[in-house]
Protein backbone atom coordinates (compact mmCIF):
# COMPACT_ATOMS: atom_id res chain seq x y z
CA UNK A 1 0.00 0.00 0.00
CA UNK A 2 1.52 3.48 -1.16
CA UNK A 3 0.41 6.63 0.48
CA UNK A 4 -0.24 9.41 -2.02
CA UNK A 5 0.93 12.95 -0.90
CA UNK A 6 -2.44 15.08 -1.40
CA UNK A 7 -2.42 18.60 -1.81
CA UNK A 8 -2.34 21.43 0.95
CA UNK A 9 -4.45 24.48 0.42
CA UNK A 10 -3.28 27.87 2.29
CA UNK A 11 -6.05 29.77 4.16
CA UNK A 12 -4.38 32.29 5.88
CA UNK A 13 -4.75 30.81 9.15
CA UNK A 14 -3.05 27.63 8.26
CA UNK A 15 -2.53 24.99 5.87
CA UNK A 16 -5.44 23.04 4.79
CA UNK A 17 -6.08 19.86 3.13
CA UNK A 18 -9.66 19.81 1.51
CA UNK A 19 -9.58 16.52 1.65
CA UNK A 20 -7.73 15.79 5.32
CA UNK A 21 -10.98 15.45 7.19
CA UNK A 22 -12.97 12.59 5.16
CA UNK A 23 -9.53 9.95 4.93
CA UNK A 24 -7.09 11.07 7.50
CA UNK A 25 -6.65 11.43 11.43
CA UNK A 26 -4.33 13.94 13.05
CA UNK A 27 -2.39 12.27 15.71
CA UNK A 28 0.65 13.56 17.78
CA UNK A 29 3.95 11.53 18.25
CA UNK A 30 7.08 12.23 20.20
CA UNK A 31 10.78 10.88 18.74
CA UNK A 32 13.91 11.00 19.73
CA UNK A 33 15.59 14.69 18.17
CA UNK A 34 18.24 12.94 15.61
CA UNK A 35 15.75 10.77 14.04
CA UNK A 36 13.07 13.88 13.47
CA UNK A 37 16.41 15.38 11.90
CA UNK A 38 17.48 12.53 9.51
CA UNK A 39 13.08 12.24 8.95
CA UNK A 40 12.47 15.82 8.06
CA UNK A 41 16.38 16.12 5.40
CA UNK A 42 14.83 12.87 4.14
CA UNK A 43 11.29 14.52 3.65
CA UNK A 44 11.68 18.00 2.53
CA UNK A 45 10.25 20.93 3.32
CA UNK A 46 6.66 20.04 4.14
CA UNK A 47 6.51 16.95 4.05
CA UNK A 48 7.15 14.93 7.12
CA UNK A 49 3.20 13.47 7.08
CA UNK A 50 3.80 11.85 3.66
CA UNK A 51 7.44 10.73 4.91
CA UNK A 52 6.35 9.17 8.04
CA UNK A 53 2.61 7.60 6.49
CA UNK A 54 4.54 5.90 3.37
CA UNK A 55 7.54 4.40 5.87
CA UNK A 56 4.60 3.24 7.79
CA UNK A 57 3.04 1.42 5.55
CA UNK A 58 5.59 -0.21 4.14
CA UNK A 59 6.47 -1.31 7.87
CA UNK A 60 2.99 -2.40 7.96
CA UNK A 61 3.11 -4.57 4.80
CA UNK A 62 6.59 -6.23 5.92
CA UNK A 63 4.50 -7.30 8.98
CA UNK A 64 1.56 -8.79 7.29
CA UNK A 65 3.74 -10.08 4.90
CA UNK A 66 5.97 -11.77 7.74
CA UNK A 67 3.29 -13.05 9.11
CA UNK A 68 1.50 -15.07 6.44
CA UNK A 69 5.07 -16.61 5.59
CA UNK A 70 4.77 -17.62 9.55
CA UNK A 71 2.03 -19.10 9.00
CA UNK A 72 2.52 -20.63 5.63
CA UNK A 73 5.57 -22.31 7.22
CA UNK A 74 3.88 -23.56 10.67
CA UNK A 75 0.79 -25.32 7.91
CA UNK A 76 2.90 -26.37 5.15
CA UNK A 77 6.36 -27.09 7.13
CA UNK A 78 9.38 -27.94 4.56
CA UNK A 79 10.86 -30.55 4.87
CA UNK A 80 14.71 -30.92 6.58
CA UNK A 81 15.94 -32.01 3.08
CA UNK A 82 14.56 -30.06 0.99
CA UNK A 83 15.74 -26.39 3.10
CA UNK A 84 19.32 -28.16 3.45
CA UNK A 85 19.36 -29.01 -0.58
CA UNK A 86 17.94 -25.36 -0.83
CA UNK A 87 20.80 -23.66 1.19
CA UNK A 88 23.32 -25.46 -0.58
CA UNK A 89 22.61 -24.34 -4.28
CA UNK A 90 21.05 -20.68 -2.93
CA UNK A 91 25.35 -20.95 -0.89
CA UNK A 92 26.88 -22.28 -4.38
CA UNK A 93 25.11 -18.97 -6.06
CA UNK A 94 26.62 -17.10 -3.53
CA UNK A 95 23.01 -15.90 -2.17
CA UNK A 96 23.12 -17.54 1.13
CA UNK A 97 23.37 -14.67 4.07
CA UNK A 98 25.89 -15.99 6.41
CA UNK A 99 26.35 -15.17 10.17
CA UNK A 100 28.99 -12.95 11.21
CA UNK A 101 31.26 -13.76 13.92
CA UNK A 102 29.55 -14.30 17.16
CA UNK A 103 26.41 -16.07 15.65
CA UNK A 104 24.09 -13.66 15.28
CA UNK A 105 23.10 -13.35 11.57
CA UNK A 106 23.26 -9.44 9.92
CA UNK A 107 19.63 -7.68 10.33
Amino acid sequence: MRIRPTAEVSTGSGTHDPEYDDRMKRITVSLPDELVDQIKKAAGDGQVSSYVATALADYQERETLAEILTSWQTETPVPDDARRQAAAELDQAGMLARAPRGGRKAS
